[in-house]
Order: structure tokens, then C-alpha cells, then sequence
């Protein structure tokens, strides 16, 4: 599937969260990501579709946000063709609802038929930590995402690195800046600890006020760049931009502050 531009322009903006990688926090970004764009638009324009057979998306955001729609379509051997094909037939249900947004959380793994469908998508999440146990296999996941887009001719779907349990204060990203040095990806805004978010989004955060407010930082920014980068297609604009190419990966604050 081609996106055209009236699509680009006018359709829903189908966003999965994804890596081959388990344990890199897509299920709390997924959550986090719902409830922090229903701030921003009518959460009834908001689809999210939980493949995970462990659920914590769907259950979570049941009982968090019961007015943001929620498809449970577990992916796993036994049902991967038949759901797959439940979820490229929902993505393309949306696609021209103007103003909509589908966010897909996705299991860990490497199926082939699934990564062909992220493949078709408007932009891609994928949460990683700086450690090499996580950079590894997830350089690893964006050069078969790399490979897709190749075989499609297209600059779709973006690549939105998500660096995830951030220490505090920590500005040296060269260790993933090398490790992503061939691949044509965005470095979207830190987050220092998902589950603390998580935490805070569930009420307990007495115990914890320092990392509540990281928290609640750290998401209010990342909803604001899904907003301005994905959603009002700001992206579209950095990757139309031909000089784009001389460099592969595009620091999200330097582009954030090259934009005011």
C-alpha cells in the first residue's frame, strides 16, 4: 500500500509501537500515548488496537479510558493470519476518517507478515533503552523496517526512536547515535522511566513525587511532539526536505528548535 497524499494530508495517521525486542515498555508507551493525545483531541477519534496476547494495554486503558476505542486482536501462531487481516482491515477503515489516529501496540517477535504491515503504516514507535542488549536487537528491527520502506519506494512509514529509562540529566546519546549511524531515523524526546509514568497515570504517586513529575513532563512532551511531529505531519516536512539526506538521524530537539 502506497500513502498518497490525500491520505498524508486529510486520513487517519496509523501509528504502531513496535520492536522485536520484549521488555522495552511498548504496552506502557502504547498506554501512555492514548491517554496523553486524549488530552489533545476527542478521545473517541482515537483507536487502539492491542496485539499482545498479555493484554496490559487493553485492560488498562478499559478501565483508565473507556471512551478511547479499544480492539483487542491478540497475535500469535494460531491467529496470526486471520488477526493481522482484522488489523489492516481496521487501518484501512480509518484511513480517511479526517482527524482520527490508530495506535497498534504490538507483541514481541519477528513476524514477517506483521512487520510487512507495520511496513504500510504512517509512523513507526519503537522504545529502546541505551543499553547494547536493547540497541542491539532493535537496530536489527529498524533494518528490516529499513528493508520495507525499500521495497514500498517510500519515505513511510517514520522511524520515531523512543529512548526509554533516560537517567536523569542525561544529555550523551553518541552510544545510540552510532549504533542507528545507517539508518534513517528520528530520535524522538527522552523518557526516563515508563514505569514510573504508568505510576503516575495510576494514582500512586505519593511515595514518588520527584519521578510523578518527571513523569508527567517526560509525557506531556512526548504528546506534544506525537501532536506537532505526527499527528499535523511536521515530519512530512523534514523528510520532504531534500538536505534531510546528508544527515540519517534527526535529533528531536534539534529539529524542535529549528521549528520556532
Amino acid at each position: 500500500m502506497v500513502l498518497s497524499s490525500d491520505y498524508i494530508k486529510n486520513g487517519a495517521k496509523s501509528i504502531f509501537v513496535a520492536n522485536v525486542k520484549g521488555g522495552v515498555g511498548k504496552s506502557t508507551l502504547t498506554i501512555m500515548l492514548a491517554r496523553a493525545l486524549a488530552t489533545k483531541m476527542r478521545p473517541e477519534k482515537i483507536t487502539v488496537i492491542d496485539t499482545d496476547l498479555q493484554r496490559t494495554t487493553t485492560e488498562f486503558l478499559s478501565a483508565s479510558n473507556p471512551e478511547i476505542n479499544i480492539e483487542f486482536l491478540p497475535i500469535t501462531a494460531a491467529f496470526e493470519n486471520t488477526n493481522i487481516s482484522l488489523v489492516q482491515q481496521f487501518i484501512k477503515q480509518n484511513m480517511f476518517k479526517t482527524g482520527h489516529v490508530v495506535i497498534i501496540d504490538t507483541p514481541a517477535g519477528t513476524s514477517q507478515r506483521l512487520w510487512n504491515l507495520v511496513g504500510e503504516s504512517y509512523c513507526v514507535l519503537i522504545p529502546t533503552s541505551l543499553s547494547n542488549a536493547d540497541l542491539a536487537p532493535t537496530e536489527s528491527f529498524i533494518r528490516s523496517m529499513d528493508k520495507v520502506k525499500a521495497r514500498y519506494q517510500q519515505i513511510y512509514p517514520h522511524l520515531v526512536v523512543c529512548p526509554n529509562r533516560i537517567p536523569f540529566g542525561q544529555k550523551d546519546y553518541s552510544v545510540m547515535a552510532k549504533r542507528l549511524n545507517n539508518h534513517d531515523v528520528v530520535i524522538g524526546p527522552a523518557i526516563r522511566d515508563l514505569a514510573s509514568v504508568r505510576h503516575f497515570y495510576n494514582g500512586k504517586t505519593t511515595e514518588m513525587n520527584n519521578q510523578s513529575s518527571n513523569a508527567y513532563e517526560d509525557f506531556s512532551q512526548f504528546g506534544d511532539f506525537i501532536d506537532k511531529f505526527v499527528l499535523k505531519g511536521e515530519l512530512d516536512k523534514i523528510y520532504n526536505d531534500e538536505s534531510h539526506l546528508a544527515m540519517n538521524i534527526v535529533p528531536f530537539e534539534k529539529k524542535l528548535n529549528s521549528k520556532k
